[in-house]
């Protein structure tokens, strides 16, 4: 005995070891604001704080609710009842009140089906909903991936500005000094100060890009747009400026396409919603037939009893009866609504086969412009590798008195827009990439 007590103990303590580590491990990781934040954990957040994303769990909770109550039908329902009134009625020469309680109890005995088809509608709206929310939750995922990436890219692209603002400040200063000394005329002077002014308003326009996308990427994640939020270095563009290549895409896009028509939770939200629709239609044709219900009826009359005070069973009564209830004449309501149901679950149809097409244009149009991005990324590290050697080979022409300030100018400008198109090309790639996932329905 004392050894299946003990043996019951340490089974218990264990239960609650286990319960403690399953509780802990479903517990999200705190997220530091004030660290840099990685993508993951930006994700994390706006899944948890965003408001598309709570308004998906409280759909998804209002659905269960429905089944809930379509599960309900199923039982009987009692209902109490209690009268309180002055009575015209004289008794021992004096008037008195009248009391009375009740007890009702109904039940279904029978409806041709019209719960069971309650409780699969039901069911078929909680298939739809879940659908629908994972669809929320991917588009949610998309549109914080595409802010902190806008996020990278404006930053780097205010590193460039800066980069180039001092290149230019160190051009107007040497062209300063270049004409005190005579060499240089005053219209060189000007054209200098205008590529600065160029260059600072550039800095100014990439500065503003960036606090919007600051602001932008914590309002998608349920946080106060003031917030500023930083976000950790992207390692990939380090890693592409170092090897010069990108990861492509190793699938065809009739791959792609049918990786599509199997995870878009779009299809599996709309066979709901026709499924939905197909057990309204047939709830219709149900509300032709007859119902058959039972009703039970207990009632004291207390008033008496209070004033009698006799047997308690002389005051009470009690009553059982069926009825049977069915529509003769409607003016046609339930023939036009059965109808009405019908057209609505055509167009359902009709809109599902769309769906499909849709779909398949989304992929092919995301599966092209990453093509053309990934392109566009090949070409943009090349502009970079030759204007690079262009200005190196004017700024050495110029430094032996080959070429004309004008052209160093030029060949800095040239430069400039290409580090520019590096950034750019580099992140639009990187959200084409992830657009073609959510096109596919595979972004998580």
């Amino acid at each position: 005995m004392l050894r299946w007590r003990i043996g019951f103990t340490l089974f218990l303590f264990s239960l609650q070891f286990v319960v403690i580590l399953c509780v802990n491990a479903q517990e999200p990781e705190e997220i530091d604001l004030s660290q840099p934040l990685t993508l993951e954990q930006c994700i994390q957040m706006g899944l948890e704080k965003a408001t598309s994303m709570r308004n998906a769990r409280l759909s998804l909770a209002i659905q269960e609710l429905r089944i809930k109550n379509a599960r309900a039908g199923y039982f009987p329902t009692i209902s109490s009842s209690g009268r309180y009134d002055f009575s015209d009625r004289l008794d021992f020469g004096f008037e008195r009140e009248n009391y009375n309680l009740g007890l009702t109890g109904r039940y279904t005995l029978w409806d041709n089906g019209q719960r069971e088809v309650n409780y699969a509608q039901a069911k078929e709206g909680l298939v739809s909903t879940t659908s629908r929310n994972e669809g929320i939750k991917q588009g949610l995922i998309l549109q914080i991936t595409q802010a902190y990436y806008d996020v990278l890219k404006d930053t780097e692209l205010v590193k460039v500005s800066l980069d180039v603002l001092e290149r230019s400040r160190e051009n107007t200063a040497q062209t300063v000094a270049l004409e005190e000394a005579g060499v240089l005329i005053p219209a060189d002077v000007a054209t200098a100060r205008v590529r600065e002014a160029n260059s600072e308003l550039g800095l100014v326009n990439n500065q503003n890009s960036l606090q919007i996308s600051q602001a932008t990427l914590p309002r998608l994640m349920g946080l106060d747009p003031g917030l500023l939020i930083t976000v950790a270095v992207d390692e990939s563009f380090q890693m592409y400026l170092e090897r010069g290549t990108i990861e492509k895409i190793d699938i065809t896009v009739e791959e792609a396409i049918q990786v599509a028509l199997e995870n878009r939770p779009e299809f599996k939200e709309t066979e709901a919603q026709i499924k939905q629709q197909q057990w309204s239609l047939t709830l219709s044709k149900l509300q032709r037939w007859p119902r058959l219900g039972a009703d039970v009826n207990y009632n004291v009359n207390l008033d008496d009893y209070l004033h009698e005070r006799q047997n308690f069973s002389d005051f009470r009564s009690w009553s059982v009866g069926a009825s049977l209830n069915f529509t003769l004449f409607d003016s046609g309501v339930l023939g036009n609504r059965v109808k009405e149901l019908n057209m609505q679950l055509e167009q359902a149809r009709e809109n599902a086969s769309d769906l499909e097409r849709s779909v398949a244009l989304g992929v092919r149009q995301s599966y092209l412009n990453l093509k053309r991005s990934e392109t566009a990324v090949e070409i943009s590290n090349t502009q970079v590798v030759n204007a690079q050697l262009s200005l190196d080979v004017i700024q050495g022409r110029y430094k032996v008195g080959k070429a004309i300030l004008l052209e160093v100018l030029d060949a800095q400008t040239s430069y400039a827009q290409a580090l520019t198109n590096q950034v750019n090309a580099f992140y639009d790639y990187k959200i084409a990439r992830v657009r073609l996932q959510d096109a596919m329905g595979v972004l998580q």
